[in-house]
């Protein structure tokens, strides 16, 4: 796996006098821009991988979409599976992202099938252990979710799917919780986790946009999820508020050391604007799930009176 991993991902970089290969022709520097941004040469591994089919897709299915040369087959399902049982594993993980970034194919034969707890619990298990992770380890995670959130055909299925428990959540007891009320409270945890350890602007836009995805298809979303929607934004708006103080008291104080005064103006500015968009973003979840899920929802609604 680790062989595949640095076949599949190593770019070799083309020197700034070599030419540039474009669909198979080599053309001359004059016609490109090599300075302004770095040129690599193709990388047949990945796009081996890429253009991989499942082994029981039917050749007569192809509508004129000829592939170059010969196709790697593979059965899709032993994958599947094989990736469920064994996504602890950090290369793993990154073989998962792989697959469901480049591949159209195997991303679509994910989003269909109706055990997605197989992938999905894993990942959300290692979101739980976010404190032994590292950052780049949180991403790909993340990354993975944001992708299969953007099609509305698995927002639904998750919702649709229940758990009759979830030994790993240490907290409260998740009795016949659906997937996607799971998918929403670990999501939120690790955004708070993100708060208090590693403050990291992009790992929480990443969190929120899977929820902001997931919103309009939520579908009796269990009290324990809602509760946390609300108080996230609740703890928000009391940190945003802290920090509009903050600014205020700031503003008002002269200081000897004017420099010094400004820095400290700007970060708290900086930190109070990534605060407004992030309130944002929670508010627009809570409108989409008011706006297009209402009747599926009243554990939402009575979490927010």
């Amino acid at each position: 796996l680790l062989v595949l991993l640095i076949l599949i991902h190593y770019r070799k970089c083309i020197s700034m006098n070599e030419s540039i290969p474009t669909d198979g022709v080599y053309m001359s520097d004059s016609n490109t821009n090599v300075k302004d941004a770095p040129a690599f040469h193709e990388n047949p591994y990945c796009k081996a991988l890429n253009n991989a089919k499942d082994i029981q897709f039917d050749h007569a299915d192809v509508e004129g979409n000829a592939q170059n040369g010969p196709v790697v087959r593979l059965s899709f399902a032993s994958l599947f599976d094989a990736l469920g049982t064994c996504l602890k594993d950090e290369s793993s993980v990154l073989l998962l992202y792989s697959l469901v970034h480049g591949n159209c194919d195997f991303q679509e034969y994910v989003l269909v099938r109706t055990d997605l707890d197989t992938l999905l619990m894993p990942i959300l298990e290692m979101l739980y252990n976010a404190s032994r992770k590292t950052s780049n380890q949180i991403y790909m995670l993340l990354i993975i979710l944001l992708i299969l959130s953007q099609d509305s055909t698995f927002n639904a299925s998750v919702h649709k799917l229940v758990l009759p428990s979830v030994p790993w959540y240490q907290e409260r007891l998740m009795h016949q919780t659906s997937l996607g009320s799971l998918m929403v409270v670990v999501l939120i945890r690790t955004i708070k986790y993100n708060l208090s350890k590693l403050r990291d602007v992009y790992l929480h836009t990443n969190c929120l946009a899977i929820l902001a995805n997931m919103g309009p298809h939520a579908h009796r979303l269990s009290a324990y999820a809602s509760q946390r929607l609300v108080s996230l934004f609740d703890m928000l708006s009391r940190k945003y508020a802290k920090l509009a103080e903050l600014k205020n008291d700031k503003a008002l104080k002269v200081t000897s050391d004017q420099m010094e005064a400004d820095i400290i103006s700007d970060d708290t500015s900086t930190e109070l604007h990534i605060y407004t968009d992030f309130l944002r973003i929670v508010l627009e979840i809570i409108n989409a799930i008011l706006t297009y899920a209402l009747p599926r929802n009243p554990e939402v609604v009575y979490a927010v009176l």
